[in-house]
Parts: C-alpha cells; structure tokens; sequence
C-alpha cells in the first residue's frame, strides 16, 4: 500500500495559507457560506463545534484538532450545537496585511482558531477529490488529538501572530504539510470498500495495480496485464476492482491519464500530440475525445488557458 499511497499524495498539489486568526468568547457562532477553495480550521485553544450547514452531523473540537472541507461547502463553528450562528463576513475585519480578524466578545469560554484555504490543483481530474467526505476530521485511534498535528498547528500560530520576513511561505509550507498529513491519515483508516478507491489500496493486489497505473500511466494497460501485476484472474480483479474503486479500471486508467496530461500541458512546453502520447494515446484524437469527457473543455484550449 505504501508505494501506491506514496504516488497520491505526491501528485496531490496544493497552496495553502491562513485568511483569519479567530478570537473568540462564548457565546459564538459563524456560518461560512460556500467558498470556492478548500477551507480548514485549526484549534489553537479552547473548544468548538464544526459541522456542515443543513443535516450536517456535528463534530466536536479541541485543541490541537483541525476540521477540513476540501470543498469549502458552507459550513457551521461554533461554541455549542444551541449557539445561533452569523455570516462570517460579518463578524471578519481584515489588517494592512491582509490577514482576517475574526473577533467575539461574548464574555464566556474562550477559543482561538486558525483559519485557512486549500487550494487543489487538477481537482477536476484528479480521482482523489471525487472519493473525499466533505468533512474530514481524524484523531489518532485511541481518540485523542494527534501530537504531531498539535505540533504543527503551534507551529502556524507562532508564525501568524509574530510575523517575521519569511512568516507567509513557512505558514504556506506547514499548511501542506498539515493537510497531506491529515490525508494520509484518512487514508490509512479506511477499510476495503470504504471511501471507494482510497479504501482499495488497503487490497494488496488492487493497491499493485493502481501502483502500475499511477507510476506507468503511457503503458498499453487492459483489464488482463492490470490483473497480471495484482496476481489474479481476470474476471476475479475486474469484478473486484470495479466493487472497491468505483469503476472499471478502464475508467479509471482514462481519468489518470487525462490527470497526468493536464499538468504536462499546464507546466511542460509540449504539444496536444506529444501528451497524448505520453500518457498513452496512438491518435490525439481518441486523446481529445478522453479529455473532453473528464475536463469538459478540448486539451488545446486547456493548453492555451493555462
């Protein structure tokens, strides 16, 4: 499991950074709205309660904890499940340095939350995205906080609050490396048939075949020669494959090519043609037709947008 979780977290890629410090007294409560970046909230002190807006089922926080939304859904904070919330935006004032103050003075317990943005990059064809809850929230398995996440988030709340040259790319760099923590973290929880193909690479033989997809994507790849590397029958890996993934492998192949091609074209100066045949297409019309069908867009258009 480990190489084939080694290949997602590496190809997940993200810029991170804090938009608000929260001090807070209770009584407190805030409403997010929908945000157009993944959203995370770190407990630097005190407790609360984080859930997503409508039938959402509450999540309790403390120290140390960090609640993500890897699809900025609107979403509820607050000190208790009876607490009335606001817009954020109401209770928000920003800095000369751009940084967000959210502020409650309600005279109660206090809290003090880190607030930050995830931005995901070819979240649109990266499997990943399609097979993460709109909450995530781990805590270690006897039920408490995880150390080196408290670690981290200490670590972010030094650098926010006492600025220094340098503070903006160290918030920036410990934010990845929160989140893909947190990621691996999900990950490794999951059980065969949970969380689609993330819980799949907990199946040896799955997990060896999506290993050869992600690391070989060019490769002329069938059903057969993917069942081959994960030591089974044809007929056995196909039905299982498509049970734990969520897909046929043939789709799933398709949506990490067009992954891999939208960062060549992106990052790489190469051509329509010489991607698709990189990432294994003989014709760059069949390529064409693919990413269409995973982007919505033609991969010569991508090309010049990006």
């Amino acid at each position: 499991m480990a190489d084939a979780l080694t290949d997602i977290l590496q190809s997940v890629r993200m810029e991170g950074s804090v938009f608000s410090r929260a001090a807070l007294t209770a009584p407190w409560g805030v409403e997010s709205g929908h945000m157009s970046n993944g959203v995370f909230h770190a407990v630097v002190r005190g407790r609360a309660w984080a859930r997503l807006a409508g039938e959402g089922v509450p999540v309790e926080l403390e120290r140390g904890d960090v609640v993500v939304f890897p699809f900025g859904d609107n979403h509820l904070i607050t000190d208790s499940l009876d607490t009335a919330t606001r817009p954020i935006g109401d209770l928000t004032t920003v800095d000369q340095n751009g940084m967000g103050h959210l502020i409650v003075e309600g005279g109660g317990p206090g809290t003090s939350l880190i607030c930050g943005s995830l931005t995901f990059d070819s979240g649109e064809a990266h499997p990943v995205f399609s097979m993460l809850p709109h909450l995530i929230h781990v805590r270690d398995p006897d039920g408490r906080v995880s150390s080196v996440v408290e670690s981290l988030i200490g670590l972010m709340a030094d650098e926010v609050d006492r600025p220094i040259p340098g503070s903006e790319t160290v918030v920036a760099r410990l934010t990845d490396v929160l989140v893909v923590y947190i990621l691996r973290d999900y990950i490794n929880r999951l059980d065969p048939g949970e969380g689609g193909w993330l819980g799949a690479l907990r199946d040896p033989g799955i997990c060896d075949a999506l290993g050869g997809i992600h690391r070989r994507p060019g490769d002329a790849w069938t059903a057969a020669s993917l069942a081959t590397v994960a030591g089974m029958s044809r007929s056995t890996f196909f039905a299982r494959f498509r049970e734990s993934v969520g897909e046929t492998p043939a789709e799933y192949l398709t949506r990490w090519r067009i992954h891999v091609a939208t960062r060549m074209l992106r990052e790489e100066d190469v051509s329509v043609a010489a991607a698709a045949r990189r990432v294994g297409y003989r014709t760059e019309a069949a390529f064409s037709n693919a990413f269409v069908r995973v982007m919505g867009i033609r991969p010569g258009a991508y090309r010049r947008a990006a």
